[in-house]
Formats: structure tokens, C-alpha cells, sequence
């Protein structure tokens, strides 16, 4: 085990039913490329788990094969047929003595994000209002896996009450609930339905969906007037994707989409552009975060020529909003001029971004055979001048 701010964390993952629904083991289905397994041990140890504990029933030897590929321990639960709760018993008597807390993770909850675990774990570190358990909460709602502070060992172990181990954590332990932007931990496979929509998500998970964009702008403290800028920054944005995909341009709509939903993430911070894309990329955001350090000034390198970039609608979509209304680069460059004094750096930057994000406008414009406010017209009135 891995010692994070002096806790040590360990994980144990419960893979020893029938999987009647699912008709295959879900342990071993495929996913991301790899087994649902593998993903979970992958994420668990980029966390900081290091000590994992599969437990095993009705697939036991495929399992165990594959725990062993892993360099995972197993433990067997001879009585899997008697349901989940005899699992986690069988498999927290495996736990080693030293884990000062562990994660209890069923396998058909396979793509909970890293970013996810490591929370929880500092959470845990902390200790604020010493908990035995803690929850990962997507939108208000309780999902997988707890962490599961040592001193429940004894009483998990003694427990003969109704509902299994979700009576005893309602009924005996402190908990709380740390918020996440993770709809994974919500997303079981039950039925191969459920497998084929968490294959779904699977393929842009790197990629918050709104929900999630919600979350990371409410974790991250942005303020509610930034927010609301950052949606009308989206809307004009889809607006002008819109256009384009009608003249035959396509760009990637979510990724465009959640890149103005968080360019401002930071807002308030020096450097905030590169503050909010360093945030981002610390939870798996990459090609977000890619963006958003680019909605300030834009590199050479993310403009295209003939076509359209995700950057470059973002960087004119938020140089023609003015806070949640659409105006136009002639009223940015009245309000710079207005702002920044005469000859300042302050006001050559701006104007060089203003210019930039004008030969953005010409292209659009040129591409789509429509002047910018008539596309924009859609989404909100054009402010007037001045």
C-alpha cells in the first residue's frame, strides 16, 4: 500500500457473482481496450492504491488468472450464491492489517475516473469531521465506491442485520458525501444494455457531458455570474457550429461545447486561462484543457487555414460575448479603447486579439456565405453599439 499524506489506502473489488443478467462475466468484458477489470486496477493504482484484493466466486479461476496478470491478490468466496454482502466479508478478512481505509468497488462499477479516488482520498486524509466512510456524490447523488475507514472491520465482520452491508454503513457509521463531476460512479452494468451505454461513455469520457461541466464549474468555486457567461459563450459557439456544419464544416460539437462551458473555469486568478487548464488537466481533460489555455491568446498552431478549429470558434465566440449577451468586435474594440490607456501594452494585446479574432470572423463568414450577426442573430439579440 501506497501512503497518501500518511494514509494508507487499499482496494478491494467484489467479482464473485452469477452475472445472470449479464449473461458473461463482466470482470473479463471488454472495455477501453482492456478487460473491466484491468480498468479499475489501472485507475485504483494511478490514485495511489497500490494493495488490491479481487474477490472471487462463480468465474473464479478466468478471474483469478486475470488478478494474477494484474499483480492482484484474490480471495474466494465459497458462499458467492448467498449474495454481495458475504463477498465483502470474504474479502475484507483478505485485507492486510496495515490499510488504514479501503475502497469497496463492485466490478460492474468499472470507469470510475482516477481523478475520483484521489479526491476521496484526501478527503479521508484530511479527516474533516472524521469519517468512517466516504461517498463520491455526482449531482447531489451517492454513488461508488465508498471508502471505508479500518475501525468498520470489526463491526462488518460481526454484522447479522438486515440489508447487508448498506445497513450497518446507514445504521452504525459516520459519513460524507465528497462531490464529484464523475457520472461514472453512478454507472453500473447489470444488463448488456447497460454494458452497451457504458461502452458509449466510455468513448468520450475525457470529455466532461453538461452535467459534468456543472459540477467541475460548482467544485471549482467559478462564480455564478461567470458561469452564466460561459453559457452564452457556448450557445453562440453552437450557433456558429451550426452554421458551419450546414456549409459543410464539422467540428467536434462536445468538445467545442464544454470547452466554452469551462473556459473561464479560473476566472479571478492570475493567468486564469492556463490556471483553468492546468485544473482540468489534473482530472483527465486534456483535450479540454487544451482549449481553454487557448481561449485568451490563441497560438498559430490551433488555427486552420481553409477549415475551422473547436479553438477558434471558442476564441471568437468569447471575444464577441459581453458577459451573457452577443455583441459584435466593433463594440469589443469601443471597450477596450474606452478601458486600456492610450499606447499601453495593455491595449496592443487586446487590439492584437481583437484582429486575430476578426480574420476568425472573415473565414466564418466566407465559409458560410453569411455575416456573423445574421448566424448569431439566432441565439440573442446583437447589443448595440457603444
Amino acid at each position: 500500500m501506497k501512503k497518501n499524506d500518511g494514509c494508507r489506502i487499499s482496494g478491494l473489488i467484489l467479482a464473485a457473482g452469477l452475472s445472470e443478467r449479464m449473461g458473461e462475466c463482466k470482470a473479463l468484458m471488454p472495455m477501453a481496450r482492456n478487460s473491466a477489470l484491468e480498468v479499475i486496477v489501472t485507475r485504483m493504482r494511478a490514485a495511489g492504491v497500490e494493495s488490491i484484493t479481487i474477490v472471487t466466486g462463480w468465474h473464479e479461476e478466468p478471474i483469478r488468472r486475470e488478478a494474477l496478470r494484474l499483480g492482484c491478490d484474490t480471495a474466494f468466496n465459497p458462499a458467492y450464491k448467498t449474495g454481495m454482502f458475504s463477498s465483502v466479508v470474504t474479502g475484507v478478512k483478505a485485507l492486510k492489517d496495515s490499510s488504514d481505509a479501503f475502497f469497496l468497488l463492485p466490478v460492474d462499477i468499472p470507469l470510475v475516473k482516477t481523478a475520483t479516488y484521489r479526491a476521496m482520498i484526501d478527503a479521508f486524509s484530511e479527516g474533516y469531521g472524521t469519517p468512517e466512510v466516504i461517498y463520491p456524490a455526482f449531482m447531489g447523488e451517492r454513488g461508488h465506491p465508498p471508502l471505508i475507514g479500518r475501525e468498520l472491520i470489526g463491526p462488518i465482520l460481526d454484522w447479522h442485520g438486515r440489508d447487508g452491508l448498506g445497513g450497518l454503513l446507514g445504521e452504525r457509521a459516520r459519513s460524507i458525501d465528497v462531490p464529484t463531476a464523475d457520472r461514472a460512479v453512478l454507472l453500473d452494468m447489470d444488463t448488456q444494455n447497460d454494458y452497451k451505454a457504458l461502452l458509449l461513455y466510455c468513448m468520450d469520457e475525457k470529455i466532461p457531458d453538461e452535467d459534468e461541466c456543472a459540477e467541475l464549474l460548482v467544485i471549482a468555486g467559478t462564480p455564478k455570474k461567470v458561469t452564466r457567461h460561459t453559457k452564452a459563450v457556448a450557445d453562440c459557439a453552437a450557433r456558429l457550429a451550426e452554421a458551419l456544419a450546414a456549409s459543410g464544416v464539422k467540428v467536434n460539437g462536445k468538445l467545442l461545447r464544454s470547452a466554452c462551458l469551462l473556459h473561464d473555469i479560473a476566472k479571478g486568478e492570475k493567468d486564469h486561462e492556463a490556471q483553468g487548464a492546468r485544473w482540468l488537466r489534473e482530472r483527465g481533460y486534456s483535450k479540454v484543457a487544451d482549449l481553454v489555455a487557448a481561449h485568451k491568446d490563441l497560438p498559430a498552431k490551433m488555427i486552420k487555414t481553409s477549415s475551422v478549429s473547436e479553438a477558434e470558434i471558442l476564441y471568437l465566440s468569447d471575444k464577441i460575448t459581453d458577459g451573457e449577451v452577443i455583441s459584435t468586435l466593433q463594440n469589443r474594440m469601443f471597450r477596450v479603447e474606452n478601458r486600456f490607456a492610450p499606447k499601453s501594452e495593455a491595449l496592443a494585446a487586446a487590439k492584437r486579439r481583437i484582429k486575430q479574432a476578426s480574420e476568425i470572423q472573415k473565414k466564418i463568414e466566407k465559409i458560410t456565405g453569411h455575416p456573423l450577426d445574421e448566424i448569431t442573430l439566432g441565439a440573442q439579440k446583437v447589443c448595440g453599439s457603444g
